[in-house]
């Protein structure tokens, strides 16, 4: 057994989170990966027919990413992600070629888009008005009352409160399905309250959002990979883990495809289905000395496990020789269009575009179950229709060449009663710990999740006391505005 060595199974963003944590801390690391590469599912694919590397789905992050702007601060990656100067969040109705956007303005939390909410031309009045009732129960909602909401639809509970069903479709069923990853008509509760109480309607910074300056791997791998070399770690790409060690009951070491590597600690930072295999491999290795009480405890977490769910992502990648949508257009989520859910103009986003003269639009298509097997040529068809609608004058600009990335497990499925399945970082006892954006962090399973998610397992092996809600203190604080270290969109 290698004392004091903490091996980190899985380089994604809970893993990598972890790995530099216990680093920092002073511990000798090694960081096991099974692909070629870090980032995990926060990563890009190589087009089939183009030099380009291509972003799996779209993404963005906020400002009230704390944690997640605390990693690319500490890995020195502040270059790789704009931020908005003010909270902007662009809407579009095609069949009325209609544009508008919530803004920030001078009121105070939870009230400071409320300028922009009353002008807000996709809503009615009466919408508008029933709103306030939801907004007023949210703001007074404490963390006990809001996760007691767990076994409830998010759905009933904003009808319980007034809320009128196109304010539901329009403007609290977008924010779900485009943060959570799930309809509305699935989600929990709990969940959701916790998107709006800390998102829109928490600190008026909360929801400027962010953008990657180029594609995924490259706008934050490299720099992640070289702090963590920087700080020691040792990292195995393109291994596969096959059990975890012990010898009465303490861990000793991680068995891989190639080798043992000694250590006293792990933390298994994969997805909830990846963590389970290796779990059960673990205790069914017939030399492997794992107490009843540790076996018992695994079993009924492979249980929970098994009963969680998955939602699907699909990018739809549409590039241009000339501009399809306007130069200076960023991005507009997209009123009643179940496909067509969001337009990016990536090229907005990008320190330099993907080649000279080539406009990339990306679409993120959140929840996508019902559309992964629908054909590329009929998504595209349908993307068409939109911008048609949108931009009729730029018909003539027509699209040269595509890519469309299904991701059938994107993010775990945050229906009612989900909370209670997700384990804490600790559950397995000493000396292990488990990460990854479908563990207890009582965030979503997003970026932010994720790193929060691997600072938990990290303190849990340092045996430290840390509140996720504060901020990881060795390393660099999330930007505020104006911070002029950190690129604005």
């Amino acid at each position: 057994m290698d004392v004091g060595r903490v091996v980190v199974i899985g380089g994604g963003l809970a893993g990598i989170s972890a790995a530099l944590a216990c680093s920092d801390a002073g511990r000798q690391v090694t960081l096991i990966e099974s692909r070629n590469h870090l980032g995990g599912r926060v990563s890009s694919v190589t087009h089939p027919r183009q030099d380009w590397k291509i972003d799996n789905c779209q993404h963005a992050c906020f400002r009230v990413y704390d944690r997640f702007l605390q990693l690319i601060a500490r890995a020195k990656a502040q270059q790789s992600i704009k931020l908005q100067a003010n909270t902007n969040l662009p809407f579009a109705l095609p069949q009325k070629k209609a544009f508008s956007a919530l803004t920030t303005g001078r009121l105070s939390p939870p009230n400071h888009m409320m300028g922009s909410m009353l002008a807000f031309p996709f809503l009615s009045l009466r919408d508008k008005l029933s709103m306030r009732k939801a907004i007023k129960s949210l703001s007074s909602m404490n963390d006990q009352q809001m996760w007691e909401l767990d076994d409830i639809l998010f759905v009933d509970w904003l009808k319980k409160n007034g809320q009128t069903d196109r304010a539901i479709e329009r403007f609290w069923g977008f924010f779900v399905l485009a943060a959570l990853n799930i309809s509305i008509q699935e989600a929990s509760a709990a969940q959701a309250c916790m998107l709006f109480k800390k998102g829109l309607f928490g600190e008026a910074d909360a929801f400027d959002v962010g953008a990657f300056t180029s594609d995924l791997s490259e706008s934050i791998e490299p720099a992640l990979s070289s702090a963590l070399e920087k700080s020691g770690v040792i990292i195995l790409r393109n291994s596969t883990v096959k059990g975890i060690e012990l010898e009465n009951n303490c861990i000793t070491s991680v068995k891989t495809q190639d080798d043992n590597i000694q250590c006293s600690d792990v933390i298994i930072a994969t997805p909830h289905h990846i963590t389970s295999r290796i779990l059960q491999q673990s205790i069914a290795a017939p030399n492997e000395q794992y107490s009843q009480q540790r076996k018992s405890i695994i079993e009924n977490l492979c249980t929970d496990i098994a009963s969680m769910k998955y939602r699907s992502l699909i990018g739809i990648h549409s590039f241009y020789r000339g501009n399809r949508v306007p130069q200076d257009f960023t991005f507009a989520a997209i009123i009643d269009e179940p496909l067509i859910q969001m337009i990016f103009n990536r090229n907005s986003e990008l320190s330099r575009p993907l080649e000279e003269g080539v406009q990339w639009i990306s679409v993120a298509v959140s929840a996508a179950d019902p559309f992964l097997k629908m054909s590329d040529e009929e998504m595209l068809k349908q993307l068409d229709g939109v911008l048609q609608q949108l931009w009729p004058e730029n018909e003539d600009i027509e699209r040269f060449e595509h890519l469309i990335v299904r991701t059938p497990k994107a993010t775990i499925a945050t229906t009612p009663g989900s909370a209670k399945l997700r384990p804490t970082a600790s559950i397995l006892g000493s000396n292990i710990a488990i990460a990854g954006c479908w563990t207890r962090t009582k965030w979503p399973s997003t970026m932010e999740g994720a790193v929060r998610s691997g600072l938990n397992s990290a303190a849990h092996i340092l045996d430290i006391q840390w509140d996720s809600d504060k901020p990881w203190q060795q390393w660099p604080l999330r930007p505020k505005r104006g911070d002029e270290e950190w690129p604005i969109w």
